[in-house]
């Protein structure tokens, strides 16, 4: 069976950090999302994969290549036009002929083995032509959605679309196994939700998989920390540390709880990693820090004298000075945080805290959620970083500002203030 992923979508809500990679790209504990997808494919034998590829595509198509490094053979087909699921499947059609069925994942979920492996058994007992993974969900206007009959069999598909559409709270999880039978009707109707009512009408059996564990999908900021916070449970939690042959860990380091630490990183005196904690290759942190609570530092990250971390993700080779804060924050690739920055987490008297979008404006449902900065950002010294705020790719920000709003990307943000020197009128002598 071939599988097709695909990755080709914009990711609009998860900018700055989508702007110039697929969402696919995104690195979790260490790894691009994709990676996660294929490695499941792979331990479930499938290894004929199809990508559908658009924004973003070329880092994508450069790090994976033809698949040789991951035992995988790798196609690319290309979405020019970013024009819904429908017609990316469409882009793969002559891929899949004569195929009497294919895999389908999306490209941005976190996929695990077993959502696969569920997925082609239960299609193989239930003797469908469609099987659908499915998971509940609180919020079901921001997804796809089925409404579920005797048997798990799917009565109707609504495609995600706001408060009024969705028929369930199942939402369509990522995974999902096809006939060949529904192209005909995705390319005559040119929407899978129109496709999926007449290919059921026509008498074709679709069935639901339900998935009860974790699952993520990205398309907010704060589901990079969820999906983070679930592949290090998956990988840490109750299995012990590792610690490569070749880290320099300092006697004096203290570990409490699990920890990742790969090859040629180092971690100075009087440090505390409290777990689970992922540091890939060639890391340094520096003398008397603090790394916490599924903090995730990606190959060549460099952290300074006594800074704190809980809870974010850094990407490859960003600069973090020394004695800065960094809570609950997503920090993009070669991104430089001068010392004794302080990127916020919380508001005062815990007011809600709201990420304003392109054309939108939601509230985050986290107590406590802090920056996303794009890449190739500098925060000068001593400047503090609101919640909820995205700093632009390429900005920078000068010394001792304080950031309460979103900064567009290529910025230039200057503190500006007026030195007033006066002679004192208030001395007194000595005695």
């Amino acid at each position: 069976m071939k599988a097709l992923v695909l990755t080709a979508g914009e990711g609009q809500r998860l900018r700055p950090l989508t702007t110039n990679r697929s969402k696919s790209m995104l690195m979790i504990a260490g790894h691009p999302v994709l990676q996660y997808i294929i490695d499941s494919l792979v331990e479930n034998n499938i290894r004929d994969i199809i990508l559908v590829v658009g924004h973003g595509r070329d880092e994508l198509i450069d790090h994976f290549q033809m698949g040789g490094d991951q035992g995988v053979r790798i196609r690319y087909m290309i979405q020019h036009k970013q024009e819904g699921v429908e017609h990316a499947i469409l882009t793969a059609k002559e891929e899949l002929e004569g195929e009497e069925e294919f895999l389908l994942l999306n490209g941005d979920v976190l996929v695990e083995s077993e959502m696969v492996s569920r997925t082609l058994s239960n299609h193989e007992t239930m003797g469908s032509k469609v099987t659908m993974l499915v998971t509940l969900v609180s919020n079901p206007e921001q997804f796809g959605t089925v409404k579920i009959g005797a048997n798990g069999v799917v009565e109707k598909l609504v495609e995600k679309g706001g408060p009024d559409r969705y028929v369930s709270n199942y939402a369509v999880a990522g995974v999902s196994v096809f006939s060949n039978e529904i192209l005909p009707l995705l390319e005559k109707h040119r929407a899978m939700e129109i496709a999926f009512e007449n290919f059921i009408k026509d008498g074709n059996q679709v069935s639901a998989t339900v998935w009860e564990k974790e699952w993520a999908e990205f398309t907010w900021p704060w589901d990079l920390l969820n999906a983070n916070r679930i592949v290090m449970d998956r990988k840490l939690k109750g299995k012990g540390s590792f610690i490569a042959e070749s880290a320099d860990v300092h006697s004096s380091v203290v570990i409490e709880g699990s920890v990742f630490i790969d090859e040629g990183s180092i971690i100075r005196p009087n440090t505390t990693l409290r777990g689970p904690v992922y540091i890939g290759k060639d890391v340094y942190v520096g003398n008397n820090s603090l790394i916490r609570d599924y903090s995730s530092l990606c190959d060549g990250v460099r952290i300074g004298y006594a800074v704190e971390m809980r809870n974010s993700m850094v990407f490859e080779g960003v600069n973090v000075g020394r004695m800065t804060y960094l809570a609950d924050s997503i920090i993009g690739t070669d991104t430089c945080i001068e010392a004794g920055v302080q990127l916020w987490n919380w508001r005062p008297g815990s007011e809600p805290l709201y990420l304003q979008g392109s054309d939108e404006t939601v509230q985050v449902p986290l107590s406590k959620f802090g920056a996303i900065v794009g890449d190739n950002v500098v925060i000068g010294v001593n400047a503090s970083i609101y919640p909820a705020t995205r700093i632009g790719e390429d900005s920078m920000i000068s010394a001792g500002c304080v950031i309460e709003e979103d900064i567009p990307p290529r910025s230039s943000v200057i503190l500006k203030q007026k030195l007033e020197i006066k002679e004192r009128k208030d001395l007194k002598g000595c005695d």
